[in-house]
């Protein structure tokens, strides 16, 4: 009887009609994740874009308070900087400078051991920068670690526009600000005078290891830490990151 046949092919019919549909929705979830993600990634540099040629560093004068800057750690293993946060300020004027960062080492413990610091919101980048950065600082005993840190995101974070440092992790670590007329040592060399530290970077032809490390980086942060020396205060102004092309 030609019914079964029939019914055969109208079945089979059926089964490739919603197998092409299956197919066809899977296709539009992955092109909509995909897309989902490009819309991400516009949004990170969109504001880079727009301040491409200007300083990245959001806040980097400290106009704004502490606006932009991380201050306060209180995520598990942080519990040497518990007290951070009392330690830093922003003062309106500082010998002839106005709105500086203030970190308060307050202790000979605290400059010996972990130190006062603070982090810049993390800055995305492009691929193929070349950058300049630089600080103004004085110190009144401790000294300084100021440097920039370059971190991707965590491979369980789904990317998104603002990111915290704990969402990222840290891929790569620069060279510091030196203030002093030596260039070398695990501190700054930051003296009692307001003084202008600066650097550019990448500089010279990088070996095979540094230069895979280097193009991982999807985020600047600028770190800052008193730390050091004798306890007292350090003050920062005028931080800045320039994307150079």
């Amino acid at each position: 009887s030609p019914l079964p046949r029939i019914l055969t092919q109208l079945l089979n019919a059926i089964a490739l009609g919603v197998r092409a549909c299956l197919v066809a929705l899977l296709t539009v979830e992955w092109l909509v994740r995909k897309m989902r993600n490009l819309a991400v990634w516009l949004l990170l540099l969109l504001p880079l874009q727009a301040r491409a040629g200007n300083n990245l560093v959001r806040n980097g004068s400290f106009d704004n308070q502490l606006s932009h800057w991380q201050y306060k750690y209180d995520h598990p293993g942080e519990s040497w900087y518990a007290d951070n946060h009392t330690l830093v300020s922003v003062l309106n004027q500082e010998s002839g400078r106005q709105t500086v960062l203030r970190l308060n080492v307050a202790t000979q413990f605290l400059a010996d051991n972990p130190g006062v610091k603070v982090d810049s919101e993390p800055i995305p980048i492009r691929p193929g920068g070349k950058y300049r950065f630089s600080a103004w600082a004085r110190s009144t005993g401790p000294d300084c670690r100021i440097m920039l840190e370059g971190y991707k995101w965590r491979p369980d974070t789904q990317p998104h526009p603002n990111p915290t440092i704990y969402e990222l992790r840290r891929c790569y670590r620069f060279t510091q600000l030196y203030f002093g007329k030596v260039e070398g040592g695990t501190a700054g060399g930051v003296g009692p005078q307001w003084h202008k530290a600066s650097m550019e970077f990448p500089t010279g032809k990088m070996g095979e290891e540094q230069q895979d490390a280097f193009n991982e980086i999807q985020f600047l942060v600028v770190h800052v830490i008193g730390i050091q020396g004798v306890k007292g205060d350090l003050y920062v102004d005028d931080i800045s990151l320039e994307r150079l092309n």
